[in-house]
């Protein structure tokens, strides 16, 4: 399945352009889409992935078409084709 990928604020620095797009097996979760991306990119990992709690979640906003993650089930959340997945950093520069 695909789905489109949009990172906003630092995100969007560390992984050189706001929008990609992500091809992932159909049975494939919130989760999954978030540790493929980080797998192939070392510095949005380093930005998106909190290493204490082993979550993106402290560092991130988490929206799947409009809705926040934590409303749905976390980073559980079954993905189904051309579905939007946000990614906002809760970090700003300034």
């Amino acid at each position: 399945m695909r789905i489109r990928v949009r990172m906003m604020g630092v995100l969007s620095k560390a992984q050189g352009n706001k929008e990609i797009f992500l091809e992932l097996p159909d049975d494939s979760t919130v989760g999954t889409a978030i540790k493929t991306i980080i797998s192939r990119n070392e510095v949005l990992k380093e930005v998106l992935w909190d290493t204490e709690v082993d979550s993106p979640s402290p560092n991130a906003l988490i929206m799947l078409n409009g809705v926040e993650i934590k409303n749905l089930q976390g980073t559980d959340t079954p993905l189904m084709p051309d579905q939007e997945l946000v990614l906002l950093s809760v970090v700003h520069g300034g």
